[in-house]
């Protein structure tokens, strides 16, 4: 961990990183033990084979589920560790890896059981997670960004939200059982992420942007620039929430006009400070060395709400501890209980979050084929997205030297997006079907195989767009393959690859260049890119520009049981801060995961 006040890690997070290696440890003895267990299976069972064959790691919840499903209520859930290393690359003076836990518990009541409504179920979601022993510390946190990565990039997508938190809250009704029923609607505490833009297969990735940001909202705005007198300090905007730590009131509505195309629309409430503690790694104000510091500095997080290090003499050294400056943190772990949405905006002269309630609007239309003679299954998908929160452009990028005034801004009321998504099977393994019984003894049908349900080639493919004038990242795009059932008697393992990529804007660039001007004729002192930042020093070097960031990951997801899996895993990330002061990185891992 880093903060400002750097000191050894205490041996109860030693004794945790110890914990859980061998927790992993453990599992892989047992992936060992179950790939050697297939044969001579005995004709009679134990409990404990029953249990290891079984769909739950609590064997239905030590057998309780079955009365409460009669009553209408199924609880289900999973937990998952990971553990995220930087081999290569990255940031110098920061930790190399890190662990990431996640809980998830979902309870699902019936209605049709005792009250014979059918269709109409109410779902509660919860979850908890903490990384390397922490919880709800932010500069504990900022472990989870080791390698240097900006957030949308972050190795580790386990990153937001920690600590307890209360999830998406549902009331629905559809009017048929199916998976894709005809007609459904629902209403609550909901999240768009959880509905729209469904790609499983990309779930099962651990880079942020290719399992959960997936580009949406590109990093919006550059901030409201605001002189209170003194200096300029700047109202933080805030970007679109694609992401699992999101919850607000809203409502979604699903209709079928054919058995091959879908429409859906929701219309949720667009609330600031949506995720919690955040955990991206660092934006380039916040990492040395922007400015000449002291080399034990160098490369290191410099936290949000913080002065630069003190005085720097002729050497290049500190003289006096860096201060928590006046500007104010805005975003807060409120661990999803923010049901009354944002606060109105009341500015302080220190900087603040810039944000009202607003409406979050995502719409989509889909086709799900079964293309060819094996009926290989495929999704496409066109949507759209409008986040209803106060944000700026990157334009105009002039900044008036001497000014007692705020600059002109061009403000938007909205921030919105288009996606296209591409799935599809592309081969399916054939299988010998069963063989069908004789007629009076003759000679059994001949044999014939069949396309397996799972066994095969997959591909995901997704891309963005968003305006390049009021986004960092307006165009990104993911591709990836993934084989279920490669490894022959392994039926149930599968392994991809999966490249993702995001190519900054050129406004973007330009606006870099205007502040770079204002920091060299020392505009008051205040270095105004350095958006959570107060300093009175100019700092001696300017933020390069921004280009574009690739990562390239691969996994092997061996499946132990029903319910058990661990899945080692690679990720090669290319300038992974996206402006080439962070060396390219090998990130290596694996994670382990129970349903129950």
């Amino acid at each position: 961990m880093y903060n400002l006040n750097s000191q050894p890690k205490s041996n109860m997070k030693k004794t945790n990183s110890l914990t859980y290696a061998m927790a992993l440890a453990c599992m892989a003895f047992v992936a060992t033990a179950a790939l050697h267990a297939q044969a001579d299976t005995p004709k009679t069972t134990t409990a404990l084979q029953q249990w290891w064959n079984g769909k739950s790691a609590l064997a239905d919840w030590f057998g309780l589920g079955y009365p409460l499903k009669d009553c209408g209520l199924s609880v289900t859930g999973s937990a998952k560790q990971g553990y995220y290393g930087q081999v290569v690359g990255g940031l110098p003076n920061e930790p190399k890896s890190n662990w990431a836990a996640e809980v998830k518990v979902r309870a699902l009541y019936d209605f049709a059981k005792l009250f014979g409504i059918e269709g109409l179920t109410l779902e509660s979601n919860w979850r908890y997670r903490e990384i390397d022993g922490s919880q709800d510390t932010p500069y504990t946190a900022l472990e989870a960004g080791t390698a240097g990565a900006s957030g949308m990039f972050n190795p580790n997508h386990m990153s937001s939200g920690l600590g307890m938190r209360i999830m998406t809250q549902v009331l629905q009704w559809q009017s048929d059982k199916t998976k894709d029923p005809r007609f459904m609607i629902n209403l609550g505490w909901e999240n768009p992420y959880e509905q729209f833009l469904q790609q499983p297969l990309s779930k099962m990735f651990e880079n942020n942007a290719i399992e959960s940001n997936k580009g949406i909202g590109g990093q919006a705005g550059a901030g409201i620039p605001v002189w209170n007198g003194t200096k300029y300090v700047t109202y933080v905007t805030t970007p679109v929430p694609w992401t699992s730590s999101y919850a607000a009131w809203g409502g979604t509505l699903r209709v079928k006009p054919s058995a091959s195309t879908y429409l859906q629309s929701g219309l949720y409430l667009a609330i600031s400070g949506f995720n919690g503690v955040q955990t991206a790694a660092w934006n380039p104000s916040q990492v040395y060395p922007y400015t000449k510091v002291d080399p034990s500095y160098l490369g290191k997080i410099r936290p949000a709400g913080y002065s630069q290090v003190g005085t720097v003499n002729a050497n290049g050294q500190t003289t006096g501890k860096t201060t928590r400056s006046g500007y104010v943190v805005p975003t807060q772990n409120n661990h999803g209980f923010n049901f009354q949405g944002a606060g109105s905006f009341k500015p302080n002269g220190d900087g603040g979050l810039y944000a009202q309630n607003g409406l979050y609007n995502v719409n989509e239309f889909g086709w799900t084929p079964k293309l060819g003679p094996d009926k290989l299954e495929g999704r496409y998908a066109i949507g759209s997205y409008v986040w209803g929160q106060n944000n700026t452009s990157f334009t105009p990028t002039t900044y008036v030297v001497g000014a007692t005034k705020p600059t002109a801004f061009s403000q938007n009321s909205v921030i919105w997006g288009l996606y296209l998504q591409g799935d599809q099977r592309l081969y399916a393994v054939k299988e010998d079907a069963p063989t069908a019984p004789s007629m009076g003894g003759k000679n059994a049908v001949a044999e014939t195989r069949i396309p397996s349900k799972e066994k095969g080639l997959h591909m995901f493919n997704m891309c963005t767009f968003t305006p390049p004038q009021n986004n960092a990242i307006p165009f990104y795009f993911q591709t990836g393959l993934v084989y279920k059932g490669l490894v022959p008697k392994r039926d149930a393992d599968s392994c991809g690859v999966a490249l993702a990529a995001g190519f900054y804007s050129s406004y973007y660039n330009q606006y870099i260049d205007s502040q770079n001007q204002a920091l060299k004729k020392a505009y008051n002192g205040y270095n105004v890119t350095a958006a959570n930042t107060v300093s009175n020093t100019p700092p001696t070097a300017y933020i390069p520009h921004f280009t574009s960031t690739e990562v390239v990951e691969g996994f092997y997801n061996v499946q132990i049981t029903k319910w058990a899996v661990i899945k080692p895993y690679a990720q090669w990330i290319v300038n992974p801060g996206g402006n080439g002061v962070c060396a390219n990185e090998l990130v290596m891992g694996a994670s382990a995961k129970v349903l129950f």
